[in-house]
């Protein structure tokens, strides 16, 4: 999606036709119940293979080239190989997919599911800065499209939402942050009320998966909760005004990182290729420069940044944590706009950490907590129009603070969500002065 098109109503995804139930409801929850444990399984394969190659390209080949660490080359080399499988996957049916700054779509058929893969892995994997949370609901939605092949086109579409919820699910952690978001979507207007109960089954199955069940222990969660996080003192009038200011600015960072990829997406319309591995060098170049330039990891700049944002925590020096902070957008963007494939969320979380971080450090009175919690809401909400699910989201990875953050989760979650529909219309309105400035004058 450039600049220049117009905007969605919302990021909310295609969704299943409102289903006829009604006498069905014993089959459709036992479906549910099944496409939840398969949603579960794919996604927890994703992330296990995913675990696997980061594992093999960070760790065990530097070792067997004889490096202690990667070096700045290596780093180069291999977002430039990350980039080489992703073209290559745009060459498969399907063409990798929807990228992802057009919001979350449960609509990846069996038939393309291959070529989203293998970009997402190459983009997750190699470094690029995006989550896992859009690939692995098409794990879900192709595995529930595959199981209903053949069927009535309202109940396969309604069982690819069930796989795909129950596979996003296994990246939260916690089933009910899904729940919100699916909340949210039927709010919106493009999920049918009808499919809650069964998604809510799907999402409550795809769990037990995870933690197991009598002497089974399951796969395994994923953890949300930010390691180090002091405990949340109490609310202040200074807290308050500080939030606010705080919610503006880790805004503003996530609306610019979108923007200046939807600029790029549009510049690399015409030519793909050279967009993609630009975005990948620069990816890499930031990366050293921040290593130089701090003495942080690359990991600074690389990857979301989930399994980073306990050393941001840490960091006490402002400087550092603006190289990082402006790096790190910058990252963003080019795998936003570059073609690369993957989720949103994670890399704007860790933005919001950052710039709580910061307005921790310069402004006295702001706790780290508060502020942390404020930078997380407000930027996922800006990046996802979903302000429920960005409050909710912030409040449970800061849950080592207590309950008592809630109002500031609240805040920048609204500041977020005005913020971008703010950007939507402007961007509407840029829409449809080129569509009338560029229309044919008929003759006099």
């Amino acid at each position: 999606m450039s600049t220049r098109d117009p905007k969605p109503e919302s990021d909310a995804p295609l969704a299943p036709a409102e289903p006829d139930i009604s006498g069905r409801m014993g089959v459709l929850l036992l479906l549910s119940v099944a496409l939840g444990v398969g949603g579960a399984l794919v996604a927890s394969l994703f992330l296990v293979v995913e675990s696997a190659l980061h594992q093999a390209i960070w760790v065990d080949l530097p070792g067997h080239l004889g490096l202690a660490a990667p070096s700045w080359w290596y780093v180069v080399v291999a977002l430039l190989v990350g980039a080489l499988i992703v073209r290559v996957a745009q060459r498969l049916p399907g063409h990798t997919g929807s990228g992802p700054l057009e919001g979350f779509h449960f609509d990846t058929g069996p038939g393309i599911i291959a070529s989203v893969v293998v970009a997402a892995l190459a983009t997750l994997a190699f470094g690029m800065v995006l989550g896992p949370e859009a690939p692995l609901i098409a794990c879900g939605t192709a595995l529930g499209g595959l199981l209903l092949r053949g069927r009535d086109p309202k109940v396969v579409q309604l069982g690819m939402a069930l796989g795909g919820v129950a596979a996003i699910g296994a990246i939260f952690g916690n089933p009910l942050v899904t729940a919100f978001m699916i909340l949210e979507f039927a709010a919106l207007g493009p999920l049918p009320a009808a499919a809650l109960l069964p998604i809510l089954v799907a999402l409550g199955s795809g769990y037990i998966v995870q933690i197991g069940l009598g002497p089974w222990s399951g796969l395994g969660t994923h953890s949300l909760a930010l390691p180090g996080l002091p405990a949340f003192t109490g609310l202040t009038g200074v807290e308050l005004i500080g939030g606010a200011v705080v919610a503006v600015v880790a805004t503003v960072v996530a609306l610019g990182a979108r923007e200046l990829a939807e600029r790029l997406q549009s510049a690399g319309r015409r030519r793909p290729t050279p967009l993609l591995f630009a975005a990948a060098l620069v990816t890499a170049l930031l990366a050293i420069g921040i290593n130089l330039a701090t003495g942080q990891s690359y990991d600074a700049v690389l990857f979301s940044g989930q399994e980073y944002l306990g050393t941001l925590l840490a960091i006490t020096s402002v400087s550092t944590l603006l190289l990082i902070l402006v790096a790190k957008m910058l990252a963003y963007a080019a795998a936003l706009g570059g073609g690369f494939r993957g989720g949103p969320i994670f890399p704007a979380v860790t933005l919001g950490v950052t710039v709580g971080v910061l307005a921790a450090l310069v402004v006295p009175g702001l706790s780290l907590p508060g502020m942390v919690v404020v930078g997380i809401a407000s930027t996922t909400a800006a990046m996802t129009r979903l302000p429920f699910t960005g409050a909710m989201l912030a409040v449970l990875l800061a849950s080592a603070a207590g309950p008592t953050v809630t109002p500031l989760a609240i805040l920048g979650a609204v500041v977020g969500f005005i913020a971008r529909l703010g950007l939507d219309r402007l961007d509407q309105r840029r829409a449809d002065v080129t569509t009338t400035s560029d229309a044919p004058t008929l003759p006099a």
